[in-house]
């Protein structure tokens, strides 16, 4: 059998005191026996009375079970070597008491470990230590401030632990899972302690869907989002905000290790809200970043342009013009501005022509827009979705070349049947609406051109003298001819359209 020790006072309380120990319940402990036993001697203990006298001193030992660190729960029973029964620290505790002690070895675990100049054995001591302190609060002892003699550790080593020990327990409170198992049997009890870090980091980075249409234009920023940290996945918890910098990033939420569950809450300027719930799953004393990104507000209502003549304010062409081959100059600026604050360059610029389209009535009529079947020349189109787009800004377009048989100088925009003519450039803006992006004014305008217009001079002469003088008693005068317009289209004389007839 293995020499049992007790420990040698070398004081005596001054006083009776009441004894209190854990609570005693019925509980089904294991029937596996451990074996306890104290090693070598780790140093003086002073058991300080709250009254500040010295109830008692011992040298205490290093306690174990079954060779791993155990530490005395019973300060008022002397411990002996033996076999005892192992129980679940809960059956015993509170929840409050466990992560109270665990929390308060951890924290020494954490001190000792990144202060050179303790020994093991002192560690250790320390470490039990600051167990009798808590469990002396909880258990009523009397005796709170128990600590090891100062020619074993310094006073000023033994005021920086206990302070830290008693902060740290109580800034960590619900960060680490604490737990514990108590061992009974002759002599006193012993209990080991636990507590592991249950908490991770979540953070998140952000960049553009779509930078072809954002980088560069200042309606766009990926800084202010918004995201909540939610406990579940239909995002009724929240434990944490998340907010985006310049950068897209943000800074670290700490929550309990697992799965949480990231949604934005307000998206950033120039942005649609991703409606998005996305997991991420964080692992205890790590940082998990959860890559996003939002789709920029674009609009693909584009702007039509239908061109008609004007003196008809149809889209058939008179005589031998052609409403086709009218060319148009857009231009796109990042940012919002009238005619009279537009940059001296664009953003983008693109040429188109009208074309002629038939719809399936048979109807023909004369388009163009910011599409590639229309372009001209410039540069490429803002695509989003596979769509040709705008993105937030201004855009301007003018007619810069007539189509053939018609005249530029004059020509104006009309929106719908609005009476307004707009002559010259037109400027528009793409704000924001809510979620979308929109157009301000209309979206199809019809464009009228002048037709040239030639007249018909005719000078009557005698055949064969080829002069203007008739010959004897003739004359020149009053000769009728009728002038017919032989071109496939109509054209307008005296309010009348004419084809193959006499004008």
């Amino acid at each position: 059998m293995k020499k049992m020790l007790k420990r040698l006072c070398t004081g005596f309380l001054a006083l009776a005191t009441v004894v209190t120990a854990l609570p005693t319940t019925p509980v089904h402990a294991e029937s596996k026996q451990y074996w306890t036993e104290s090693t070598e001697r780790v140093g003086i203990v002073e058991k300080v009375m709250n009254d500040g006298s010295i109830g008692s001193t011992f040298n205490e030992g290093h306690l174990t079970v079954e060779g791993e660190d155990a530490y005395c729960i019973d300060i008022n029973t002397d411990f002996r070597n033996g076999y005892k029964t192992r129980a679940d620290a809960s059956t015993r505790m509170s929840a409050d008491q466990i992560s109270d002690v665990a929390l308060s070895i951890e924290y020494v675990k954490q001190y000792t470990d990144s202060h050179s100049g303790i020994s093991k054995n002192h560690a250790y001591l320390l470490r039990q230590l600051v167990v009798w302190q808590r469990l002396s609060v909880h258990l009523g002892w009397q005796c709170d401030n128990v600590r090891a003699s100062y020619d074993e550790i310094p006073k000023a080593t033994q005021d920086e632990v206990f302070s830290g020990a008693r902060a740290f327990v109580k800034e960590n409170k619900g960060r680490y899972e604490c737990g514990g198992y108590i061992y009974s049997g002759e002599g006193q009890e012993l209990g080991q302690f636990w507590a592991e870090l249950n908490v991770g980091n979540a953070k998140l980075q952000k960049v553009s869907s779509n930078t072809s249409i954002t980088d560069g234009n200042g309606n766009y920023s990926i800084a202010g989002a918004t995201y909540g940290v939610f406990a579940d996945k239909d995002c009724t918890k929240q434990l944490a905000t998340l907010t985006t910098d310049k950068n897209g990033n943000t800074d670290v939420a700490e929550v309990k290790a697992g799965t949480v569950y990231i949604k934005e809450l307000s998206a950033p300027a120039g942005y649609k809200v991703d409606k998005t719930v996305y997991p991420l799953t964080i692992k205890a004393g790590e940082t998990a970043t959860l890559n996003v990104s939002d789709t920029p507000k674009v609009t693909d209502t584009l702007i039509e342009l239908f061109k008609i003549d004007m003196e008809t304010q149809k889209d058939n062409p008179q005589g031998n013009a052609s409403l086709a081959g009218a060319e148009f100059t857009w231009k796109y600026y990042a940012g919002f501005y009238n005619k009279d604050t537009l940059p001296a360059e664009a953003t983008r610029t693109w040429v188109t022509k009208t074309i002629a389209e038939t719809d399936s009535d048979g109807t023909t009529h004369y388009l163009t827009k910011l599409a590639d079947a229309y372009k001209v020349s410039g540069d490429s189109f803002y695509m989003q979705d596979g769509k040709a787009v705008l993105p937030l800004g201004t855009l301007t377009v003018e007619e810069t070349k007539a189509p053939n048989g018609y005249l530029l100088d004059g020509a104006y925009m009309q929106a719908g049947d609005k009476p307004e003519q707009i002559k010259g450039l037109y400027v528009t803006q793409i704000t924001e609406d809510g979620d979308l992006a929109v157009l301000s004014g209309s979206n199809q305008f019809s464009v009228s051109d002048k037709v040239i217009r030639g007249g018909v001079k005719i000078q009557k002469r005698d055949l064969e003298t080829g002069d203007t003088k008739p010959q004897g008693s003739a004359t020149l005068k009053d000769t009728a001819f009728d002038i017919i317009s032989l071109n496939e289209n109509a054209v307008l004389v005296e309010g009348k359209c004419n084809k193959n007839q006499v004008l």
